[in-house]
């Protein structure tokens, strides 16, 4: 097991974690420790969004409103690295061109030695 809490094998064990006052056993080949946060973001959502409400909410609906929120999350982040991406491209790109250009300057200052004798 890697010190972050990540399981390094593919050997599955069962973590028990709590969601809204409910537990849940989760089969996983991640460590406990990543699962109980994975837990606990979903239970802050969800008790951010229960907060103000009446006692009586209705925690399928919270659910999938949580589950909205967590997508919208993801691929906000999957579009930024998607564009990270693009624009380290574009900035390689460019520092290849320039190398290509000093390279081709470079030996365009270099004359080939011609070694004579003298007799």
């Amino acid at each position: 097991m890697r010190s972050d809490g990540v399981s390094c094998g593919g050997v599955k064990q069962s973590v028990q974690v709590e969601i809204a006052g409910q537990t849940l056993s989760i089969r996983t080949d991640e460590g406990p420790e990543y699962v109980r946060a994975l837990a606990d973001y979903v239970d802050a959502h969800l008790r951010e969004l229960a907060a103000g409400k009446k006692a009586t909410f209705n925690l399928s609906r919270m659910a999938l409103l949580v589950a909205i929120q967590i997508a919208d999350e993801l691929f906000r982040e999957k579009d930024r690295n998607r564009r990270l991406r693009c624009a380290v491209d574009e900035h390689l790109a460019t520092v290849r061109e320039r190398l290509r250009e000093h390279r081709a300057h470079i030996e365009s200052l270099v004359v080939p030695s011609t070694h004579e004798e003298s007799t």
